[in-house]
């Protein structure tokens, strides 16, 4: 392997260049190969990120690019099968979350992974947030004593597209719930036993919005949303404790922590987490777009890790096997929204 890696993108839409530019900014990857069926899109992921050759087809480039690891960014139901081309290839994976359409793929796609031998990170972007990562220091720490619930949840807006088809898994659980739900698993690090939904259904066959608890081993309990009727964009995460809480919300570098363990935060105190307290430096205009600039430096902080899981041989921050956990619950969360019974784990 070089000193940079190698790496290749199937999937050249806008996702897959924030991506491209935010892996740029690391300085730790060589911009081999991209992929796209359509044409000019490969072009402009090549002017824009630098990739020295394009193609139209994803076996094509993994058979004739010399790869070391492969970017996917496509539309939700070609993630695994374009993934399962990667790891089949004997290519390491980063792949945008969901990673799959439901569990049995991504587990599919984890069992082809491990015989190839090669890594998969999934691409949950909020643990890396400078806020998420002091929260998740502060758990670490115990400031908060023992979990006993948690609330979290992820709204947007009306979602078209392929964004309102349930084929191409559209609906706003997998597209933006996802990204609350791993980090509800990331928080609590206990297995969830049981799921109970409310779900209401688009015409189209979507998840138009879903309310639902969870249960984990040991007694702690969450309770989620996920909904496309906001006019905006919104999320959070409440954690309480047996020692006092905390709370962050989407795209803000705010922490709000109340701590009977830790004294300087005995009252309740919001912490103004600095922007520039993970990933590397980034100024706008040095390969990255005006679009992904809010969340560039979290990006490049994840191919760090995944690149230094890949150099060191261990499990990255986010592996598959999480997104299967991930996707256990959606799958639960819509049969349960379905059938109007709870669904055992």
């Amino acid at each position: 392997m070089s000193e940079k890696m190698k790496f290749g993108l199937i999937g050249c839409g806008g996702q897959g260049r924030y991506l491209s530019d935010a892996l740029n900014i690391t300085g730790l990857a060589e911009m081999a190969a991209c992929a796209d069926l359509i044409p000019e899109k490969a072009e402009e992921a090549a002017e824009q990120c630098g990739y020295k050759k394009t193609y139209t087809d994803a076996d094509e480039m993994l058979e004739k690019a010399d790869l070391d690891a492969v970017i996917v960014a496509t539309i939700h139901d070609q993630l695994q099968p374009c993934g399962m081309q990667v790891v089949e290839a004997g290519k390491h994976l980063f792949v945008e979350k969901p990673m799959a359409l439901n569990a049995a793929d991504g587990r599919a796609l984890c069992d082809a992974a491990k015989k190839a031998g090669v890594k998969i990170m999934v691409g949950y972007t909020l643990p890396f947030l400078p806020a998420r990562v002091r929260m998740k220091q502060l758990l670490d720490q115990g400031a908060i004593g023992d979990i006993a619930h948690v609330t979290a949840g992820q709204l947007i807006g009306a979602m078209g597209g392929w964004l309102g088809t349930p084929e191409h898994g559209g609906g706003p659980l997998l597209y933006v719930g996802t990204h609350a739900l791993y980090q509800v698993l990331d928080v609590v690090e206990a297995p969830a036993t049981r799921v109970f939904a409310e779900v209401d259904f688009t015409d189209e066959g979507v998840d138009a919005w879903c309310q639902f608890t969870i249960r984990f081993e040991g007694g702690i309990a969450a309770q989620m949303t996920t909904s496309q009727r906001m006019g905006g964009r919104y999320g959070w995460i409440d954690i309480i404790g047996s020692d006092g809480l905390l709370r962050s919300e989407w795209e803000s570098n705010q922490l709000v922590v109340q701590s009977r363990k830790v004294p300087e935060y005995k009252e309740r105190t919001t912490i103004d987490v600095e922007a520039t307290a993970t990933g590397p430096a980034v100024k706008l205009g040095t390969m990255a777009s005006v679009t992904g600039f809010k969340y560039v430096r979290a990006w490049a902080a994840e191919f760090m890790e995944f690149i230094a899981a890949i150099q060191e041989d261990r499990d990255p921050r986010i592996t598959g096997e999480d997104a299967v956990r991930v996707l256990e619950i959606c799958d639960a969360v819509i049969e349960s929204g379905k059938t109007g019974r709870a669904m055992e784990l």
